[in-house]
């Protein structure tokens, strides 16, 4: 069955969410009876405890024709966060749009290292192809008198991140510049130097594109996520100018695909940081290298 076989008008609400698990089963979608239920929340205008809650209520017209509509779109494989419009990170709302990549939980690993390994609060944070801005807002939530600044390539995503700065409350603490670290003397307008500074940068090989699920592949981003042949082009920036950006005894926590982090290790040792840590996520997969500038 696809999407657009199911008809819900004249349906009640437990009776639509259990007619969408069958296309988007079809459609392979992982968790097809969760994403029903969140669905169909979605359209009643709340989250997935809704559907419970009214399951014997009739569907609105309305109701009904939205359901088609988000349901088509994950059918064909639209993120569930950009059908949303939101995703949570480190317990915090994020607006996300065909802009951003859409924050992943691996990604908290990155907030966790830096919390971690920072025994007193920092008074600057940078991070490097901010996105939603969810690395840089989630660790300004925790350092209360930190202050932020943020960098992006793209306008339309930085226009998102500002948008989630303002709904968390911490517009006047954080710093948004268009820049694009390919182009010689981006740092120039960076300020700093700075206390802790966090990247989760592009880092798919780039003939791995054409294989990754068509959720991210049609729909995020591709500056965000073609790391080059090698995946390693924006560590190789990255990592030469981390003595220039951090501070003595600065932290350094960037992102990294699977089977990246010995690479992106070499490259921070080369800079001349001392790597501290190889921090893996909850799948027991390497995600975060933390390098400290400590002077020798």
């Amino acid at each position: 069955m696809t999407s657009k076989d199911v008809m819900f008008n004249g349906l009640r609400v437990g009776e639509a969410q259990r007619a969408c698990v069958s296309p988007l089963k079809d459609a392979g979608i992982d968790e097809p009876v969760l994403e029903a239920r969140l669905l169909v929340g979605f359209v009643l205008g709340g989250g997935p405890e809704r559907v419970l809650m009214d399951r014997d209520e009739m569907l609105s017209d309305t109701q009904a024709s939205k359901l088609s509509v988000v349901l088509a779109q994950r059918s064909g494989r639209m993120p569930m966060a950009q059908i949303l419009g939101v995703r949570e990170f480190w317990s915090l709302p994020f607006k996300v749009t065909s802009a951003t990549l859409s924050p992943r939980p691996d990604s908290e690993t990155i907030v966790e290292a830096a919390l971690n390994h920072v025994s007193i609060a920092p008074a600057t944070v940078l991070d490097l192809g901010t996105g939603t801005g969810c690395l840089v807002l989630a660790l300004l939530s925790e350092w209360k008198n930190a202050r932020g600044t943020a960098v992006d390539v793209s306008a339309e995503t930085l226009s998102v991140a500002t948008e989630n700065a303002k709904v968390l409350d911490l517009s006047a603490r954080v710093k948004w510049l268009q820049n694009d670290w390919t182009i010689e003397g981006w740092m120039e307008s960076l300020g700093g130097p700075f206390d802790v500074v966090v990247s989760n940068p592009p880092y798919i090989p780039s003939a791995d594109i054409a294989g990754l699920d068509a959720d991210v592949r049609a729909y995020e981003p591709l500056g965000a996520l073609d790391g080059g042949v090698s995946g390693l082009d924006a560590y190789r920036i990255l990592c030469a100018a981390l003595p220039r950006l951090l501070t003595n005894g600065g932290l350094a926590v960037f992102e990294v695909g699977i089977g990246q982090g010995d690479d992106v290790t070499t490259l921070m040792e080369q800079a001349g940081l001392d790597v501290i840590e190889q921090r893996q996520d909850l799948g027991g997969i390497v995600r975060a290298i933390v390098g400290r500038n400590t002077p020798h």
